[in-house]
């Protein structure tokens, strides 16, 4: 057992006492890889067995709150960031490397089960832009939030942006801008997404 493994197991439990836990039955710390970020640790709020690899960030704010359940994987250098909102992961969630997720004032809900791969984008804001005398840098943002149900897959390079629901157990083809809901159990690809099929066993493609 190398030294640097040691030194990142005292890390964790370490810093698992300054992290808040979902719920009473949390009993084990996390596992943080090297190169990992925490800010306000005190407003992330974790299950059992969530890990951390290599280089991941997870930045809380005073005015928002990150929460990851039970054996949950943040992957390489993922970037979670709250900025003001809310991001909550469900169970046995895997974020894949190098993907960006934010909360905002409208929230991020990931739901349990649920597969986001490589270099994703999660964004639920928006800039405002209906004035053209004025610069958009200047008209503010909206966030109405983004959620993704239970049992979700989502390809590399995935964008999703403000307002998006996505049902249980879709699936997002590589490489969509997903800018509308998609129903339970459809398989949406494209730019923007759009549903092509729905997975063998489900209902009909809507209409």
């Amino acid at each position: 057992m190398n030294s640097l493994y040691l030194f990142s197991r005292l890390w964790a439990r370490r810093l698992w006492f300054r992290f808040s836990k979902l719920n009473k039955q949390v009993n084990s710390p996390p596992r943080l890889e090297s190169l990992t970020k925490f800010s306000h640790p005190r407003r992330i709020r974790l299950g059992d067995r969530v890990q951390f690899l290599r280089g991941a960030v997870v930045l809380a704010d005073p005015q928002g709150v990150i929460e990851i359940d039970d054996e949950s994987t943040i992957c390489r250098f993922v970037i979670l960031q709250s900025l003001g909102g809310t991001i909550r992961i469900g169970k046995r969630t895997c974020v894949g490397d190098f993907s960006d997720l934010f909360g905002f004032s409208g929230g991020l809900e990931i739901g349990s089960d649920v597969l986001i791969a490589t270099g994703c984008h999660l964004n639920p804001a928006s800039h405002n832009f209906i004035d053209t005398k004025i610069p958009i840098s200047k008209q503010g943002s909206s966030s109405k939030g983004i959620r993704i149900e239970d049992g979700v897959w989502i390809g590399a390079h995935v964008v999703i942006l403000d307002g998006v629901t996505i049902g249980r157990g879709a699936i997002v083809g590589a490489g969509a801008v997903v800018t509308k809901d998609i129903p339970a159990y459809a398989i949406a690809v494209g730019v923007p997404a759009a549903v092509r099929a729905m997975r063998p066993g489900s209902e009909t493609l809507p209409a």
